[in-house]
This record gives C-alpha cells, structure tokens and sequence, in this order.
C-alpha cells in the first residue's frame, strides 16, 4: 500500500507533463531582410529624414536672415554713428558761428539801430529840393513865387488878397464873409499868414503839430514866405526900359534888393524844404521800423503824411531819431535787460548822434552870422547913407565956391 501510493505520484505528474505538450509548428526565417521594417519603418524614416531635411533648410534660411539682418544693423549702426559724428561737427561749427554773429553782427535791436547811417543823404536831398520848391507845386501863385519876375507893388499886394480867399479864418468871414475874398472858413485858416504854417504846417485850429508836410501845407508854407520875405519893391523892366541910364540903375536897385530878400527869404526856404517827405529816409526808417519799440513809437508819434508815405521829412526824421529814445517808454524800459556790450554799442549811437546835432548846430550858427552881417549891413547903410549925402552936398558946395 506504501509502495503504491509513492509510485502513483511520479506517473501522475508524468500524465499532467504529457498533457500540457501541445503540437508545435514550424516556420521559414529570412535572415537577411525584415518586411515590417522594409514596409513600415523605412518609408516612417524616409519621411522623418525629409521633415529633418526641411527643417534644416528653413533654420539656415533663418540662419541667413539672422546674419544678413546683423549686417544691416551693423550697417544701420555705422551710419546712425557717422551721422552723429557730422551732427556734432555741424553744431560745434554752428555753435562758432552763432558765437561769432553774437560779437560781431548787429541785430534788429532798438540799442543796435540807428537812424544816423541815412542822416547825410537825407540832408542832401533836403538841401537839393530848395530849388524844386517851386516847380513841384501844381499852384499857379506858388510856381510864380520863383518863376515869374517881379511885379508892381499894387499887382502883388492884389494877388495876395486873392490867394488869401483860400484861408479865411472866422475873423475874417465876420468882416467880409460871402465875397470873392472869402467865400468860407478856410481848413487852413491863416495859412498865408501865420508863422505856424512854416513851423508845424498849416491846418485847423488846436491841430497836433506836423513835421512832415502834405503838397497843400507846403504850399502854404510858400505863400506865407512870399507875404513876409520876397514882397515886391518894384515891377521888373522890361527890354526897352532898362537900355537907358535910368533903367540900368533901376535894375541894380532891383538886383540889390533882391539879393537882401533872397538872404532873408532862405531860412524858411529851408524849413519848407526840410518838411516835405523825404525818399531819402525810406530805407534807414524801414529797417528802425524792424525794432518793435521804434515803431511803437512811429505809431504813436509820427505826423499823418509820416504814416500815410512810411517817408519822414528830414525835419521829422531828425525828431523821431532823437525822440525815439529820449521819449520813449518802451526804451527806457529796454535799456535794463540790456547786457554791457549792448549798452557800449548804444552809447556809441548817441554819441554819434549828439555829434550830427552838434554840427547841425554849428551850421544853424554860421547861416545866421550871414544874415547877422546882412542886417548890420542894412542898418549901417540906412544911418550912414543919409548922413553921406548931406556931407556929400557940403563938399559939392565947397568946391562950387572956390
């Protein structure tokens, strides 16, 4: 019974072995080749190399832009670099420039401009209108003050009442207002007889001052001038009246009396010459103008003919140089911003200035030391011409006696 049952396990497990044995196939093996990989791996790799060949191409075209894109920033950079270089020489030389205008250049400044530069010409052209007074006057009376020769004393005083007609004044009216001599109140009253026409020009009464006259205020100026310096003394001759001895003594008693009304006929010639406008002070007044203290004051002070022309008298022009900063507010006020070179260049200016009036003044001065001598001359030759031919009688009769 022992004997059997230790038997019986070995052939058990023996029968369990042999069932578990299933039949087994066989199969052909290709060494030398693999379908999957030949079928599936290699076109997955062949696809993932051409991916790889791709990307490779795009990153060196990436590559090539990122270094074509540093040269052009290198480029960019050099250029940037070199147009700052040329900035900096252009502003150092600006800055030398601005540097050398600032010492020597003369700004539009009321401490830089001065009208003294067209003072010369515009007394010369002044002192050369004189002889145009006349011919530029469109009033027959006016042109034959210089043009027509001397007429009786009644023929002179006659024209004198009739140009008087244009400058009644209500005195006059009053008195023999609605006639041919005054047919109404002048604009101009008294300007054939008031000194103020040759003075400050003719207009109503209270009017502000003119410097510059208008061609009605010069003309009359010129006929108050004829009503007090050049009245007639005597007709002139004519060619059959002078040929005898009689004649010829008439005309040098003209010629000397005339000469004396010339002499006292010239200062207000002068002032009228010196009133009307100037073309001469065009370019000196317009550049003065740039300053906006000088023409605040050409505004406020300038005469109407002034402001209508943008052309001073010389009379005017001499004015507005000295007023424009002795009367200036504007000025006075510019003056305390002013650095020391300014202040040295506008002390110039007026000294340059005080030197032109003081030759004015100097020549003022010698035209009335002529005139001085004129007069002395006169009196001398009232008081010693009668006292000559008394004395001359008592010769003549000496001699008779003897």
């Amino acid at each position: 019974m022992k004997y059997f049952g230790k038997t019986k396990r070995p052939i058990l497990a023996v029968s369990i072995l042999a069932i578990s044995v299933q039949t087994a196939y066989a199969f052909t093996v290709n060494v030398n080749s693999s379908i999957p990989i030949s079928t599936q791996v290699m076109p997955a790799l062949s696809t993932a190399n051409g991916l790889l060949g791709n990307i490779q191409a795009t990153l060196i075209n990436i590559g090539t832009a990122i270094s074509q894109q540093g040269d052009r920033q290198a480029a960019l950079m050099q250029q940037v670099a070199e147009t700052n270089r040329q900035f900096d020489v252009e502003q150092k030389r600006n800055d030398r420039l601005l540097q050398a205008q600032d010492k020597y250049r003369v700004p539009d400044d009321i401490c830089s401009q001065a009208l003294g530069g067209g003072a010369s010409s515009v007394s010369s052209a002044a002192a050369g209108g004189q002889r145009t007074l006349g011919s530029a006057s469109s009033a027959k009376d006016v042109k034959a003050i210089f043009e027509v020769p001397a007429r009786a004393v009644d023929v002179d005083a006659s024209t004198s009442a009739d140009v008087h007609s244009q400058y009644c004044d209500s005195s006059d009216y009053a008195a023999f207002g609605g006639t041919s001599f005054c047919p109404s109140v002048s604009d101009m009253p008294r300007g054939d007889t008031s000194l103020s026409s040759v003075l400050y020009g003719a207009g109503k009464e209270g009017k502000a001052p003119d410097l510059t006259f208008s061609d009605d205020q010069t003309d009359a100026a010129l006929r108050y001038m004829k009503n007090t310096a050049l009245r007639s003394a005597g007709k002139q001759l004519s060619r059959g009246e002078v040929k005898g001895p009689s004649g010829r003594i008439y005309l040098g008693m003209i010629q000397q009396y005339q000469a004396l009304t010339d002499a006292a006929a010239q200062p207000q010639m002068e002032m009228i010459a010196n009133s009307k406008p100037n073309p001469a002070t065009d370019s000196a007044l317009a550049d003065a103008r740039k300053v906006p203290e000088v023409e605040s004051y050409f505004q406020a002070t300038a005469s109407t003919e002034a402001k209508r022309l943008n052309r001073m008298s010389a009379r005017e022009f001499e004015e507005f140089e000295v007023g424009r900063r002795y009367s200036n507010p504007a000025y006075q006020a510019t003056l305390t911003n002013k650095n020391t070179e300014d202040l040295m260049r506008e002390q110039i200016n007026i000294a340059n200035l005080n030197n032109w009036l003081v030759l004015k003044t100097k020549q003022q001065l010698e035209k009335q030391n002529v005139l001085i001598g004129q007069l002395l001359a006169n009196d001398a030759y009232q008081t010693y011409k009668p006292m000559l031919a008394t004395q001359l009688d008592s010769v003549n009769a000496g001699v008779s006696k003897k």
